[in-house]
């Protein structure tokens, strides 16, 4: 079985189509066609632009991009796709190095990563919303009543009485 890159030349060539012309109607780079047609996918800043890619091109060229997308995710998974290090689109951080990896992920792990995160972070805030409805203050303030009687007496000396009215 010939590889993605080769059917998507195979298809461009039984169209009579150029690369230039695969180039306008997919708005891709020529650079970035014939990487997907040799199978080097270092003109890409990140496995998600390839397989998007691969499918816009399937499409100019009137194939089914199914095929072809299980087919790549078939041969990437002895070679993965790597970053590429000299690609200026790729920046060198923590969360760019971070993001190609989540790129590379299953689809069906990051919807479930994300289920997961959502519902610990609603349990987390129902229980310290809980803690808070439930929480009686009145046990911090103590009795209310003085300690002893001198200390009563000095607070009873301080306070001005209001004067006495007769009627």
């Amino acid at each position: 079985m010939s590889s993605v890159g080769e059917q998507l030349r195979a298809a461009r060539e039984a169209r009579e189509l150029t690369i230039e012309q695969v180039a306008q109607a997919t708005k891709l780079k020529l650079t970035q066609i014939e990487a997907l047609e040799t199978g080097d996918y270092s003109a890409f800043p990140a496995p998600v632009y390839v397989r998007g890619s691969i499918r816009n091109y399937a499409e100019a060229v009137k194939i089914d991009p199914a095929p072809l997308i299980e087919q790549l995710k078939a041969e990437t998974e002895s070679r993965p796709i790597e970053a590429p290090h000299d690609n200026p689109y790729v920046a060198k951080g923590d969360i760019d190095s971070l993001t190609w990896r989540l790129a590379s992920v299953s689809s069906t792990i990051l919807p479930v990563a994300l289920i997961v995160i959502v519902l610990l972070g609603g349990f987390l805030t129902y229980k310290v919303w809980h803690n808070y409805k439930t929480k009686d203050y009145l046990v911090t303030l103590g009795s209310g009543q003085y300690p002893d009687e001198t200390q009563a007496e000095k607070i009873r000396e301080t306070l001005p009485l209001p004067p006495v009215v007769k009627p």
